[in-house]
């Protein structure tokens, strides 16, 4: 009886971190995929699941490669790049997150999404997939029924 309780609670330690779905991503520029368009890890289990982001600072001329933090009401400053929030859902087994980037506004303080993208993770195959909405339209849900027409590809590693 032993032995079949400590043999259950090793294949659930198992299981568990299975399922602790963890990775770290780097996303080309799509004019030139030799240099970076950003680089950040991704936690399932924790919001915003989008962390320690590193990346072109659409704003600055010329472009500069910035660390972008999750937007604080509080300590936000102007003229500063933020990751506003982030989406996520489920579809078998992908985890969708889409993230919206932006600087904060004047009058409002909050932020004003300039630039959205969506991360396809594709745990079960190891695979990404990257969308920018400001360069792709989502028509009659391409992006979900077909996602390999508009979806380029992101290096992720999982750290699971």
């Amino acid at each position: 009886m032993r032995r079949l309780l400590i043999a259950a609670l090793v294949v659930g330690g198992f299981t568990q971190a299975a399922e602790a779905k963890r990775a770290e991503c780097f996303v080309a520029d799509r004019h030139d995929r030799s240099q970076k368009l950003m680089s950040f890890e991704v936690d399932d289990d924790s919001y915003p699941h989008i962390l320690n982001i590193n990346g072109v600072d659409e704003g600055a001329t010329p472009a500069k490669v910035i660390d972008i933090q999750l937007y604080d009401k509080a300590n936000g400053q102007f003229e500063t790049w933020y990751l506003s929030q982030v989406e996520r859902s489920v579809d078998r087994q992908r985890s969708i997150y889409r993230m919206h980037f932006g600087e904060m506004r004047f009058d409002t303080r909050e932020v004003d999404d300039r630039s959205n993208y969506t991360l396809y993770m594709d745990w079960e195959h190891g695979k990404a997939g990257w969308l920018d909405e400001d360069t792709a339209f989502n028509v009659f849900d391409t992006v979900e029924e077909k996602p390999n027409l508009v979806v380029w590809p992101a290096s992720c590693k999982r750290l699971d």
